[in-house]
């Protein structure tokens, strides 16, 4: 009787002994009474390639934001600017102001050289002329047909080398100028380089009608121009 009650459970366990199969990427434990299906944990792939797809356009953003914000120094711009002309200018990216400077600074430097060179041809010609000495007559390349009877050479000498030596002068003064004019150029516009101004300024131009009097018929009128400035 012990040993029959013994056997008869044995087979119950045993038909309800779990049994696991793995399927692919799925655990399948099956019982007598449920089969339970349970998912592997599967390996998370490495975002290499994902992180430099999505890395490329951060650095494209970033790059962007830093050049739109880009605002510059003052100091740096004027400093830049006395080391040598149009290079602060270049730093403010105001591009279109080169042409102006180094335009001028080649015409002043060139108008220099050539007074500089005339002031001293007269200026030669003049001592040779007004001095005792025979042999000096460099006045004779600038005059050639003088023959010693023209009595307002020296004076023509002598207002010619004046008037060389003034404009020359003067392009030195222009050139002193243009340098100074562009630092405080680069200055001022690295302030005002965030300065914007409004949609809203705007000015507006238009007629009149003006009448003057009580009585309807007996109104005088006069016909003008009338100037809105909305800022």
């Amino acid at each position: 009787m012990f040993s029959m009650a013994i056997s008869s459970y044995g087979e119950e366990r045993a038909d309800s002994i779990v049994s696991a199969t793995i399927q692919g990427d799925t655990i399948v434990t099956a019982t007598a009474d449920t089969t339970v299906i349970e998912s592997l944990p599967q390996e998370t792939e490495e975002p290499n390639q994902t992180a430099e797809v999505v890395k490329t356009p951060k650095k494209a953003k970033k790059a962007k934001a830093a050049e739109s914000a880009f605002t510059p120094d003052p100091r740096r711009a004027t400093w830049y600017s006395i080391v040598c002309p149009g290079l602060g200018q270049i730093y403010n990216r105001s591009y279109w102001k080169l042409p102006i400077i180094y335009g001028g600074v080649l015409t002043c430097t060139y108008l220099i050289t050539w007074n500089g060179r005339m002031y001293n041809d007269y200026r030669n010609a003049y001592h040779d002329i007004i001095d005792s000495d025979p042999n000096t007559k460099s006045y004779m390349s600038l005059f050639p047909s003088y023959d010693g009877s023209q009595s307002w050479l020296p004076n023509t000498l002598r207002n010619k080398m004046n008037s060389y030596r003034r404009t020359r002068d003067m392009s030195v003064f222009a050139v002193v100028m243009l340098y100074m004019v562009s630092a405080v150029d680069a200055f001022v516009d690295a302030h005002l380089y965030d300065f914007t101004v409004s949609d809203d300024l705007s000015l507006r131009v238009e007629p009149i009608i003006n009448s003057y009097g009580t009585d309807y018929m007996n109104k005088s009128r006069s016909f003008g121009f009338r100037c809105n400035f909305t800022f």
